[in-house]
């Protein structure tokens, strides 16, 4: 009954001050003038990848992917439709208008693992066992 109680009391105090924790965790709210400046830079990646897309300028693109990767903080960017912009196959022209600039193409591989986890959607950790009891954990993403 003492190992019990003991493990009861030790169960209550490692889980009471979970939800505590938690609230501390919450992402911290930008505040409007961020909001708007944040906006701000998108419709500046906007502008300069179409510039750079009707010039062919391949400085202007990874500009705006820059820009992009910078104000997102991990999360995706869509188009006026709602689809999930693609900064890897932006990425992608941008690499054909360089050419033969290294400096250009090396910043572009740079960008791009930065860039692709913007595109994707929702990852997370999945805790899975089989039927023979084998359990690991996959990495999920939509």
């Amino acid at each position: 009954m003492k190992r019990f109680l003991t493990a009861l009391a030790f169960s209550v105090l490692t889980i009471a001050p979970a939800p505590a924790v938690m609230a501390q965790e919450a992402a911290p709210q930008k505040s409007p003038a961020e909001q708007a400046a944040d906006a701000s830079a998108l419709q500046t990646a906007n502008a300069l990848i179409n510039y750079g897309r009707s010039q062919g300028d391949a400085l202007a693109i990874v500009s705006a992917v820059q820009i992009i990767v910078d104000v997102t903080d991990g999360t995706t960017v869509e188009a006026a439709g709602g689809a999930p912009i693609d900064l890897g196959a932006v990425l992608d022209e941008a690499a054909e208008l360089a050419g033969e600039d290294a400096l250009l193409l090396a910043k572009v591989e740079e960008l791009r693992d930065a860039a692709e986890t913007r595109s994707r959607g929702y990852c997370y950790w999945e805790y899975w066992c089989n039927y023979y009891g084998y359990c690991e954990y996959w990495y999920v993403c939509f």
